[in-house]
């Protein structure tokens, strides 16, 4: 049995059977007037026409980086399996929204663990380890961090140059960054553009100075000469995920259908991996149904549980939403499927979408025979019960 077969049937014939919830809503995280729920140091930040600044004239000379902490009530806000949105403008230097993360000192504003990097230019969005010894993700990457804080690349999920062409990112502008968080698998995105995928699997050090699996949420201030103004936010936002994710993992990158069975014979299904020198396949797999399968392709062992199936999809099959919250690149879409109880929700780059088909294939995942389309970065991600 191979490894994926046989976590395959660990999730979906589990002898527990968690419930999926409806999606969450967005809750606001700033009320336009103070610093109510965030804690940073004094004179640093401050609120001018409904906009947290940092950097201001006022502030003075700034010798050390410094974070904004979201908190809960009197205690910083540990966060799991979220979303977090917020806009931001630069001034003359960077900044970073970290997630997961933790203090160095309990009173103190400093900061270490995943950093979603803003730059001003090209980067902006890359996964930074601010403070710590784990791989980082450069634009476009879909990256599996390994045990030792080893990177190793396994896709991408948005060609630099399509990014470029999109203009997503403006310097000067006001930009949307969005992180979204599910069990070991993190994401980026920049004005709805995705740049950056992550699966984290380093769980090699256990003082959290590599892996995070939950943390603080804080808006960094970055060091430097010059007291102009050097970043501000504006429309905070955050939804947090009722269900539990487990660990990720990723699909077809070997070549092969491994995980998955459809109709004997059937040659309406093909899957192809970038390969080394020496035949190995090494990532970047895609999935490929011409549309003509006879039954789709569905999941092996039986599906007791529930799960998010996340994947890029090109097709002409199904028209993006114009007012969808995601964005693809070079025809590439977001899909993910959440499955469970012989169920599915289908968000279709972060719309949902009841036109699209069902993914569930007697009570199991499963992916439609009948559309014409090519699929990468496939994730599937357990929904497991709550401790």
């Amino acid at each position: 049995m191979s490894y994926r077969t046989g976590l395959l049937i660990l999730l979906f014939a589990c002898g527990v059977a968690p419930t999926f919830g409806a999606e969450p809503e967005f809750r606001s995280l700033f009320n336009g007037k103070d610093l109510t729920g965030w804690d940073g140091e004094a004179g640093l930040w401050r609120i001018k026409d409904g906009v947290i600044e940092g950097g201001h004239p006022d502030a003075g000379p700034i010798n050390g980086s410094s974070w904004l902490i979201l908190r809960d009530g009197e205690k910083d806000a540990i966060l799991r399996d979220f979303h977090f949105r917020c806009d931001f403008k630069m001034g003359n230097f960077n900044s970073g929204v970290q997630y997961r993360s933790t203090r160095t000192n309990p009173k103190g504003f400093r900061v270490v663990g995943y950093q979603a990097d803003l730059l001003n230019g090209f980067g902006t969005g890359q996964l930074y380890h601010e403070g710590h010894q784990g791989a980082g993700v450069g634009v476009g990457g879909s990256v599996i961090n390994e045990k030792g804080g080893k990177g190793i690349g396994v896709g991408q999920v948005a060609n630099g140059k399509g990014l470029m062409t999109n203009k997503y990112y403006e310097k000067g502008e006001w930009a949307r960054i969005d992180v979204v968080c599910r069990g070991n698998h993190s994401s980026h995105f920049i004005n709805g553009y995705p740049v950056v995928e992550m699966i984290d699997r380093d769980d090699s050090t256990p003082d959290r100075r590599r892996r995070n699996d939950d943390g603080i949420i804080a808006l960094q201030l970055h060091s430097g000469n010059g007291t102009e103004n050097r970043i501000s936010f504006r429309n905070l936002y955050l939804k947090t995920y009722s269900d539990r994710f487990g660990e990720a993992v990723r699909f077809f990158d070997d070549g092969g259908l491994s995980g998955w069975k459809t109709s004997p014979d059937d040659k309406a299904w093909s899957v192809k991996a970038t390969r080394d020198k020496e035949g190995r396949a090494v990532g970047f797999g895609t999935l490929t149904c011409d549309g003509g399968a006879k039954a789709p392709l569905v999941a092996a062992g039986d599906h007791g549980g529930a799960c998010l199936l996340r994947c890029q999809v090109k097709t002409d099959a199904w028209t993006p939403g114009d007012k969808a919250p995601f964005k693809g690149v070079d025809g590439w879409n977001l899909l993910e499927v959440t499955v469970g109880k012989g169920t599915s929700t289908v968000v279709y780059n972060g719309e949902p979408r009841k036109d699209l088909p069902s993914f569930v294939q007697g009570g199991k995942l499963a992916v439609p025979g009948n559309v014409a389309a090519v699929y990468r970065n496939v994730v599937v991600i357990p929904i497991v019960p709550s401790k």
